[in-house]
């Protein structure tokens, strides 16, 4: 069962606290106001059994005929009724009260009615006389219920003002958190500071602190697609530049042979830039943790099988000869797609860099708590002091000849970053080529 109340925190804190209060209250009225009648009854009763004692222990009453209180039939002399009897059952005195009480006496407490009336009666024998006292039980509840409202009244009058007090507090405890969701509210798109945390609340606090970490780290997101936009356009704009040249060349060319040769430069041209764009889109990709799925065991050397089959026909082209060995299987958590663009970029480095006839090693290896790969080519390999900044976006070393866009490496190093997996560059064990070396840490 659920209580159609909104969502808002300070409106549940006050309608649970202010129900609570009024519930207690009345819980705490009602007992009072019973237990209250029920010690006015046992107060009544003890005063019935001490006005009886207290005129059995005379015998003054014992020396004169009947009598009768002046002022019968006064309504306020009917209250309380007074009648003293003789052992042989001859009524000595009666109160100013024009009711009689029955002459069939019960020694004790008991309940008398009197023309339509409720009497409460005790009766005490003594060895010269029989004494009833009674009163009307209709004036001793309202006496009573006097009593109890007066003993309630305290209860009913803290009530509200505790729950003023509650309405405060709740309010002014509350404030905090009302100044930050006004501060978030009134900050532009752009505005990504972090948010004041200065007086939140602890229960409020650690959920500010990790919005303030979210917000920077969309910082350093929107930051880095800023300038990966920047650097696509400015990369994007030399090979488009170049297709134009090349199709205004295929327009002019004058006879069949230059025609073919402009044609064939206009479709490198579009492979170039075809291949740089997947690299940009594979790049974006890879650079948004919101795609990623959550990892899972992926077997590296399947991995690197299926890299192999898709590159297999480029190192066909320059009869380059790829050879796969270590182990047969080697599972790391990750995301097998990431992995295998890893593996390909790596892969295409070292075919597009080997000389005709070359040949490539991939060695797969488990030590004790990691997994290595390392892919060793036969090209001109990289200077130490190039070998960091090649993993920078569209960075390229200068003097190279080979046409491409500068993305692979980067896009290799953003995937093993997510794997938390360190690639670095070294010579190959022969001297001569380039390794590249991705640890995996399990």
């Amino acid at each position: 069962m659920s209580i159609p109340l909104s969502y808002s925190l300070r409106a549940r804190l006050l309608f649970f606290l202010l129900a609570a209060i009024a519930v207690g209250a009345l819980v705490q009225g009602a007992i009072a106001y019973r237990s209250t009648l029920a010690q006015a009854d046992d107060i009544f009763d003890s005063l019935l059994q001490r006005t009886a004692l207290s005129l059995g222990t005379g015998d003054g009453l014992l020396s004169t005929g009947p009598t009768h209180a002046r002022g019968a039939g006064s309504p306020v002399a009917d209250d309380l009724i007074i009648q003293i009897w003789t052992p042989d059952g001859v009524r000595v005195f009666n109160s100013r009260s024009r009711l009689r009480l029955p002459s069939q006496i019960v020694l004790g407490f008991s309940d008398a009615k009197l023309e339509g009336g409720t009497y409460r009666v005790y009766s005490l024998a003594t060895p010269f006389q029989v004494i009833q006292v009674a009163q009307d039980m209709g004036v001793r509840t309202n006496m009573a219920r006097a009593l109890a409202l007066r003993t309630v009244a305290p209860i009913a009058a803290a009530a509200p003002l505790l729950m003023l007090i509650i309405w405060c507090v709740v309010s002014w405890s509350l404030r905090p958190v009302k100044r930050a969701r006004a501060q978030v509210a009134a900050r532009q798109p752009e505005d990504l500071s972090p948010v004041s945390v200065r007086g939140l609340p602890d229960e409020i606090r650690p959920l500010v602190l990790e919005l303030n970490l979210l917000l920077e780290r969309m910082r350093g997101a929107f930051a880095q697609q800023k300038q990966f936009v920047g650097d696509a356009a400015h990369e994007l704009r030399s090979p488009l530049a170049a297709l134009r040249l090349q199709m205004q060349a295929l327009q002019r060319a004058a006879d069949a042979e230059t025609r073919q040769l402009a044609e064939q430069r206009l479709a490198a041209g579009i492979d170039r830039a075809t291949r740089l764009v997947e690299q940009l889109l594979s790049m974006a990709r890879h650079e948004s943790a919101v795609e990623q799925a959550p990892p899972a065991p992926v077997d590296l050397a399947d991995v690197l099988r299926q890299a192999l089959s898709e590159t297999l026909t480029a190192a066909n082209a320059k009869s380059i000869v790829v050879e796969l060995d270590g182990a047969p299987q080697a599972l790391v958590q990750g995301h097998r797609e990431s992995l295998a663009l890893l593996a390909r970029n790596l892969l295409d480095n070292a075919i597009k860099y080997s000389p005709e006839g070359g040949r490539i090693a991939l060695r797969l290896e488990q030590e004790a708590g990691r997994t290595l790969l390392t892919i060793d080519d036969e090209g001109p390999g990289i200077a130490p002091a190039e070998r960091e900044r090649v993993f920078d976006r569209f960075y390229r070393v200068e003097g190279n000849t080979q046409h491409g866009s500068g993305l692979g490496l980067a896009i290799a190093r953003a995937i093993a970053d997510r794997h938390g997996a360190a690639i670095t560059l070294q010579d190959t064990p022969a001297g001569r080529g380039l390794r590249a070396r991705v640890d995996f840490s399990t």
